[in-house]
């Protein structure tokens, strides 16, 4: 899920200020660290936060008195899971479990059921849906309060906000009230802490700011309470509580810096993982990411520690860098990008204009600069849908291949199977589509790498991830050197994935170069799409394969990227020279 720079007139209002989240008086407890005193936090250009300094608190965790805020909206990208929920069982994971500079919570994948509205939807918003969210989305579960109140969030490292869902009696439909009460929710009013607040608050906005049909939005109020992690706890940590929300059930947990004011910037309240550090639960500002594959349930999110039981090798350093905007985001320099099939490997070099590419766990799909995408779809002998999504062959999700993803030494490796997504019988699609915006590197590529992002050091460090046994996790340590060099446990033996043993081939001519129509059922739909009926069976007509071929020197002239005819090539083929020419690329 990213976070844009929001746009628009920027609201000048005098007298107000940031609230500063530290002056807010502690939970009484023996225990409390003393933070520094108050301070005045300017306001940050086109984000600004306007608060009236507040009275003091009213009796029983009432709202502070005269305390108005006004926000400006922020626009996050469709994929974030959270804001296209279907509706799921009651859903639970093993409690956190705290080691001594590390604390350790257990990651798996929720899976959605079907959502049963009654109304009609287009056909291409039907196959979008399914692609956005797919089947499942990773999770994890929290405790905030006293006692604890245990509540599903989805991880995200494209954002930085944690929210939860309150009481549900906001809920503005009877599904979107099963949803709430299948993750678990907070009620400030049931925490015996007490909790502060409510104080300031925000809107948060969710969606593809060129598409309106994707918005969906969340009004947070902020609280203060105390938060458990097994054995451990966070004290007077900040977080939203929804207010009222259009079209999302699942509550966040962002793991991403404020936006603005980066890693060592005046935060506008103490994040979690900062609140972690300064409490003394973990020694640094880090945590490893090991999502899995999406039919593994042993997944982890490791704050202050690494797991050397779950990558292979050695972990590979890389800066982490500003996002397309200079803005402060999870991103990394890509520097290669290729295709492996049977054990032939082909490789090409991605230019510095492509490099740029954010790590985010709440984006399903993979989405990439047309120059770099186009190699990859041609190699997997992808077609247009004529909705921006791309089809191939459902036999070559079996084949003995990966896409390969090359940051300076170490390249990580995805299987075809986890790569290419099945949303139904002789129904597949690529989990990558081409943007002109930000790039993101999302589920679809993350699922197969071991990630270790250090705030501290604003470094990501990364290995192919395996399983190979019990966890054996080594706390880091802070300073420069923060994240240990150790060597992972794994072999290349122990990687897993979705698909099965390669036994087909690839078929080169699987699409027909004429138009043809496909009769599908649409199973699933989101809360926000009022247009929508599952069980409807549906056609849709597509194009046919293009007879136009990529010619030396067509990739580099004008025109539309996105919607350029080009020629799928056979799978046999993988980028022969005059492709890496016609791409603007230099080959390795």
């Amino acid at each position: 899920m990213r976070k844009l720079t929001p746009q628009g007139p920027i609201m000048q209002v005098q007298n107000l200020y940031v609230k500063d989240f530290s002056a807010v008086p502690y939970c009484p407890t023996s225990k409390q660290t003393p933070r520094p005193p108050a301070k005045r936090i300017p306001l940050i250009p086109s984000l600004e936060i306007l608060a009236h300094p507040p009275t003091k608190a009213q009796p029983g965790g009432e709202p502070f008195a005269n305390n108005t805020t006004e926000v400006i909206m922020r626009w996050t990208t469709i994929t974030t899971a959270a804001a296209l929920l279907g509706s799921v069982d009651a859903v639970s994971f093993p409690r956190s479990k705290a080691g001594k500079g590390y604390l350790s919570m257990h990651v798996g994948t929720v899976e959605r059921n079907k959502n049963k509205q009654h109304d009609k939807r287009q056909d291409g918003d039907a196959i979008a849906v399914r692609l956005e969210n797919k089947d499942f989305f990773y999770a994890t579960d929290i405790e905030i309060g006293t006692p604890p109140q245990k509540v599903t969030v989805l991880l995200d490292t494209g954002s930085n906000e944690l929210w939860v869902n309150p009481d549900c009696q906001e809920a503005q439909s009877a599904l979107q009230y099963n949803q709430c009460l299948d993750f678990g929710q907070y009620d400030p009013r049931k925490s015996k802490t007490p909790p502060i607040g409510p104080f300031g608050g925000e809107t948060l906005n969710y969606g593809d700011a060129s598409d309106s049909s994707t918005h969906t939005s969340a009004t947070i109020r902020y609280y203060t309470d105390l938060m458990t992690f097994g054995d451990s706890k966070l004290r007077n940590q900040t977080f939203g509580v929804l207010v009222e929300s259009n079209g999302i059930s699942q509550g966040i947990l962002g793991l991403a810096p404020d936006l603005r004011a980066g890693f060592d910037g005046d935060e506008p309240y103490s994040l979690l993982l900062t609140s972690m550090a300064e409490q003394g639960l973990i020694n640094s500002r880090v945590f490893a990411l090991d999502l899995r594959h999406s039919d593994d349930t042993e997944g982890a999110l490791i704050y202050g520690g690494i797991d050397r039981s779950k990558y292979i090798g050695k972990l590979e350093t890389r800066p982490i860098i500003r996002g397309e905007g200079g803005e402060y985001r999870l991103a990394v320099e890509l520097n290669s990008l290729g295709v492996t099939i049977s054990g032939d490997t082909q490789h090409i070099r991605v230019s510095s204009s492509d490099s740029n590419v954010m790590l985010d766990s709440g984006t399903t799909l993979t989405r990439m600069h047309m120059s770099v995408a186009r190699p990859i779809l041609e190699a997997l002998d992808a077609q247009n849908d004529g909705e921006g999504f791309y089809m191939t062959d459902c036999e070559n999700r079996d084949l003995d291949g990966t896409v390969d993803f090359g940051f300076g030494d170490k390249i990580i490796k995805v299987a075809f199977s986890d790569f290419i997504l099945e949303l139904g019988p002789g129904t597949c699609y690529i989990g990558l589509v081409p943007t002109s915006d930000q790039q993101i590197l999302g589920d679809s590529v993350l699922r197969a790498g071991y990630f270790v992002f250090d705030w501290d050091n604003e470094e990501v460090h990364l290995a192919q991830a395996a399983d190979c046994g019990d966890e054996d996790i080594v706390a880091v340590g802070s300073g420069s050197d923060a994240v240990p060099s150790e060597t992972g446990k794994c072999k290349s033996s122990d990687i897993t994935a979705t698909g099965r043993a390669a036994t087909a081939t690839g078929t080169g001519g699987s699409f027909p170069t004429s138009a043809y129509t496909t009769t599908y059922t649409i199973t699933s739909c989101p809360d926000f799409e009022r247009d929508c009926a599952t069980g409807v069976v549906t056609t849709q007509t597509f194009s046919g394969r293009p007879t136009v071929t990529v010619t030396a020197g067509a990739g580099s002239g004008g025109g539309d990227d996105d919607n350029a005819a080009w020629q799928p090539t056979p799978l046999s083929w993988v980028f022969a020279v005059i492709g890496g020419f016609a791409l603007g690329v230099n080959l390795l």
